[in-house]
C-alpha cells in the first residue's frame, strides 16, 4: 500500500513538472512576449500619365483587293508576271489570243465604211432633189422619202461606229492588265488554257500598304469610344501581332460602322496603318488597343500587389511603424506589369509585392524595397514568391531570432 502511494506521488510530481515546463516554453515553441515579424518586399505607389484604352482582337484586311477575271473567251497565249510579284497599276498580266477579235474589228470597220458611202450618196440625191423641188419638178412625197433615206443612212453610220468601237473593246480585252498596284497572288491558269467570262479569277492582286485593321467593340463601350472619336476627330490605335507581340505599330481609326450587330452586340471599326515593310499581312490576327484619352496623375502599383478575397480586391500597405494595413482598392486598367488604382491608395504608399500571403492586419514586417521586384508570368501573377523564414521578435530583447 505504501509503495502504491509513492508511485502515485511520483506520477503527480512528474505531471506537475510537465505543466510548468509547458508554461515556460519548450524547444521549438515561441516564448511569451515574442511578436511575429514577417519579411516582405515592397514597392512605392507612383503617379504617371497613362492612356485610357479599349483592348480588342482584330484582323488585317488589304486596302484594295481585285480579282482579275477574263472578259473575253480565248486561249491564254502569254503570261507577263511572276506569282507573288509586286505589279504596277496598268501592268500587262495576260495575253489572250486576239485573232478572232482582230477579225471582228475588220468586219466592223468595213460596215462603217459602207454605211458612210451610202450616206454620202443619199445626201447627194437629196441635194439634187432640193433643186427640183424648188421648181416643182418633183412630187412632195418623193422629196420626203429622200430626206428620210438620208436620216436612215446617218443612223446606220452611227450603228457602224458603235459596232467598230465594241469590236475594238473586245480586242483590247485580250490584253489583261492589273487595275491596281499591289502584290499578285497565285496564277490560277497556265498558258494554253482556254478561259471565258464566269470561269473565276485568273489572279488576285492586293494592295498591302496602307493596310486596314478590322475590329469590334461591345455596344456597352461604344458610346464612350464614339464620344472621344467625335471630340478628337481621330483616335490612335496600337496594333500588334497575336503570333508575335513584339511586332507592333501605330494605326488611326478611319471608319465606324453605322449599326450594332444583332448577332454579337458589337460595333465594327476599321483602322488604317502604314505597312511599308509588309510586317502585317491580310488575314493575320492582331491585338488592337484603341486609345481614347490620357489619364492624368494616375496612381500605379505593380499588379502583384493586389490580392482578392471574399470582400473584393485589396492591398497591404506598410505604415510608418512597419506594420501592415489591409486596404480595399478599386482597379482601372493594367499598363504592362502595373495597374491603375482609382481608390484606396495614394502616391508614395509602400505596398507589399511579395510576402502578403503571410500577413494579417497590423502584422509587424521587415520591408525590403532595395531588391528588384519579383518577375511573375502574366498568367500567374498571384503566385506566391518564396521568401526567407518568418522572424519572431522578442519584445523584451533587442535582437531577433530566426524560427526554425
Amino acid at each position: 500500500m505504501k509503495k502504491a502511494w509513492i508511485k502515485i506521488s511520483l506520477l503527480g510530481a512528474a505531471l506537475l513538472l510537465t505543466v510548468v515546463g509547458c508554461r515556460k516554453g519548450g524547444a521549438g515553441s515561441p516564448a511569451q512576449g515574442r511578436e511575429r515579424v514577417v519579411p516582405v518586399k515592397v514597392a512605392v505607389a507612383r503617379v504617371a500619365d497613362v492612356p485610357l484604352y479599349v483592348d480588342c482582337l482584330g484582323v488585317c484586311v488589304a486596302h484594295d483587293t481585285v480579282e482579275v477575271v477574263p472578259r473575253v473567251s480565248g486561249e491564254i497565249v502569254d503570261i507577263h508576271f511572276q506569282q507573288g510579284q509586286m505589279v504596277k497599276s496598268g501592268q500587262l498580266l495576260y495575253t489572250i489570243d486576239p485573232s478572232t477579235y482582230d477579225v471582228g474589228v475588220t468586219l466592223a470597220l468595213g460596215q462603217l465604211q459602207a454605211a458612210q458611202a451610202k450616206l454620202e450618196l443619199d445626201r447627194l440625191h437629196l441635194t439634187r432633189a432640193t433643186e427640183l423641188a424648188n421648181g416643182q419638178y418633183i412630187a412632195p412625197h418623193e422629196f420626203d422619202a429622200l430626206k428620210a433615206m438620208v436620216a436612215q443612212s446617218e443612223g446606220q453610220v452611227q450603228i457602224a461606229h458603235g459596232n467598230l468601237r465594241q469590236a475594238e473593246i473586245y480586242r483590247n480585252f485580250c490584253s489583261v492588265h492589273s487595275p491596281i498596284a499591289g502584290l499578285a497572288g497565285y496564277n490560277h491558269y497556265a498558258a494554253g488554257n482556254v478561259v471565258a467570262p464566269g470561269m473565276g479569277s485568273l489572279v488576285t492582286v492586293q494592295k498591302l500598304d496602307p493596310l486596314y485593321v478590322d475590329f469590334a467593340i461591345s455596344e456597352n463601350e461604344f458610346p464612350k469610344a464614339y464620344a472621344h472619336f467625335k471630340r478628337q476627330r481621330q483616335l490612335a490605335c496600337e496594333v500588334s501581332l497575336v503570333a508575335d507581340p513584339r511586332v507592333r505599330t501605330k494605326a488611326w481609326l478611319a471608319v465606324v460602322d453605322n449599326q450594332v450587330s444583332l448577332q454579337s452586340g458589337n460595333v465594327r471599326l476599321r483602322a488604317m496603318l502604314d505597312n511599308p515593310d509588309f510586317a502585317f499581312w491580310p488575314g493575320e490576327s492582331v491585338r488592337v488597343r484603341l486609345i481614347l484619352s490620357t489619364l492624368k496623375n494616375a496612381v500605379l502599383v505593380p499588379e502583384v500587389a493586389v490580392s482578392t478575397n471574399q470582400r473584393g480586391r485589396y492591398a497591404f500597405v506598410i505604415n510608418g511603424e512597419n506594420r501592415a494595413e489591409m486596404r480595399p482598392v478599386t482597379l482601372a486598367q493594367a499598363h504592362g506589369t502595373d495597374v491603375v488604382i482609382t481608390s484606396g491608395l495614394n502616391a508614395g504608399d509602400r505596398v507589399v509585392v511579395a510576402g502578403q500571403f503571410l500577413l494579417a492586419p497590423n502584422t509587424l514586417v521587415i520591408p525590403d524595397d532595395g531588391l528588384p521586384l519579383p518577375v511573375v508570368p502574366d498568367g500567374d501573377r498571384q503566385k506566391p514568391v518564396t521568401l526567407p523564414a518568418v522572424v519572431e521578435k522578442n519584445s523584451n530583447e533587442s535582437t531577433a531570432t530566426v524560427q526554425n
